[in-house]
């Protein structure tokens, strides 16, 4: 614990600073409050221990400028009895205790652990929330040249939270989580973030959910409901798979975005919120625009900005990165770690289900294994498979030779190949071979010789 030790009397200083230096303290000490403002915003101290009554700034002039800069540090106060009015002035400003004259060496020890047990509490406190926030609002992780491109372009929606934002990406790119990344980073944060699949309901449904109904307003509506919409105002609602939305659907929600009134089912009243609208989809909204899918005005309002996510194939650097950030989640029991060539399959596998497909591995691989430590041989077949398929494909790109050598590879792998076509298409025929491909029958022979062609 770092201690700022302010005293104009020098002997009550040293006679402090030696205590508190025999009970492991760091501490630093100077003679006045403004000295203790200006080292105060150079260094990082954990509690300031100031007497009231000094030349220049005093103790409550110290604790007043601390609080104005919005610096929490605790304070404790030294003050004479016949000044107690002014500990209690000290309180009222955010002091954490105070002392009185002559002092107590051992009650300033109890009360400097107090405060030190407050801070390790809130320090825990603060670690517990941020791991929280990981788990229900997990960071997009990456360095890739594509993703800090894409954590540039969320930094800039989250400045304007009254743009209407679109993200497109293949199934599994962390559509929800880069929304999610927007509405954190924006002044809306500590509003409600509300999701809704538009894929994933029926018309009518996904139309009562949205814009809520008054009981009566059809079959089964037995009281009020307040839609979605409704449950975000404030914050910001997340409509993925926008593209898959009705005609009928798409004209309400134009007419949300014009004015943002709703209108609930069965009622004639019309609502105003206060809501951002983020939306997802796989295919490019002018795509769908192009074939009569989704209306062209509707298309205006709602993409005015869009941020689009690479596909796992396009980052395979930050492979590495996310295997250890699913590894480290809480939710799996077993730590395992990778070897060096068990992660150069991984990393060369080619993830069509993306980061969700990553992840879905990590937790099956953990639940089933009963190894601490993955080798190569120890991952599912068709992760091998595809991996040796393209080794024997691509196997130049594997070698640790030069580049004569990997030259040498791949120019035997297209003579072999080049040679079984047109000895199939000569039907073995070799003199014909021969002369369609420009060899002589002796380098033919030899060429079939070398490569086991007979």
């Amino acid at each position: 614990m770092q201690i700022l030790l302010v005293d104009d009397d020098a002997t009550i200083r040293r006679g402090i600073e030696v205590f508190l230096k025999s009970l492991n303290y760091t501490v630093s000490s100077v003679s006045d409050g403004k000295e203790a403002l200006i080292v105060s915003e150079r260094e990082n101290f954990d509690l300031i221990i100031s007497d009231v009554q000094m030349p220049g700034l005093s103790g409550i002039e110290l604790l007043n400028a601390l609080r104005k800069n919005k610096n929490p540090m605790p304070v404790i106060i030294i003050t004479a009895f016949a000044t107690i009015e002014d500990a209690v002035t000290a309180m009222k400003m955010g002091a954490s205790d105070y002392l009185t004259k002559p002092l107590n060496l051992e009650e300033l020890q109890l009360k400097i652990v107090k405060i030190e047990n407050e801070l390790k509490l809130k320090r825990e406190n603060a670690e517990l929330k941020e791991r929280l926030r990981q788990i229900v609002h997990p960071e997009i992780i990456g360095e890739s040249a594509a993703i800090a491109e894409v954590k540039k372009m969320i930094g800039k929606a989250a400045l304007r939270d009254d743009v209407p934002v679109m993200i497109y990406g293949a199934s599994g790119t962390g559509k929800e989580l880069a929304a999610r990344a927007i509405h954190n980073a924006g002044e809306r944060k500590d509003k409600p973030f509300v999701e809704v699949n538009c894929a994933a309901m029926p018309d009518d449904l996904l139309e009562s959910e949205l814009f809520g109904y008054v009981k009566g307003a059809f079959t089964g509506a037995v009281k009020d409901k307040d839609g979605l919409f409704k449950a975000a105002d404030g914050g910001t609602l997340f409509l993925d798979e926008v593209g898959e939305m009705s005609p009928r659907l798409q004209a309400k929600l134009l007419r949300v975005l014009q004015d943002f009134k709703i209108q609930p089912l069965g009622t004639t009243k019309s609502f105003q919120v206060d809501v951002r609208i983020i939306g997802a989809n796989n295919i490019r909204l002018q795509d769908l625009v192009a074939s009569k899918k989704f209306r062209e005005d509707l298309f205006y309002r709602i993409n005015v900005a869009e941020i689009t996510l690479p596909p796992l194939a396009d980052r395979k650097e930050d492979i590495p990165l996310l295997l250890e950030h699913f590894i480290s989640s809480p939710k799996i029991k077993e730590k395992i770690r990778f070897t060096k060539e068990a992660l150069d399959v991984l990393v060369n596998y080619n993830w069509r289900g993306n980061v969700r497909e990553l992840e879905n591995f990590v937790k099956s691989i953990s639940v089933f294994t009963e190894k601490n430590v993955i080798d190569k041989n120890d991952l599912p077949e068709h992760i091998l498979n595809q991996f040796y398929a393209l080794k024997h494909e691509w196997n130049y790109l594997f070698t640790n030779n030069n580049f004569q050598e990997a030259q040498k590879i791949i120019l035997e792998d297209f003579e072999k190949k080049f040679l079984e076509f047109h000895l199939r298409k000569n039907n073995g025929n070799i003199t014909r071979t021969a002369e369609a491909i420009g060899l002589s029958r002796v380098s033919l022979h030899k060429k079939i010789n070398d490569y086991g062609l007979e």
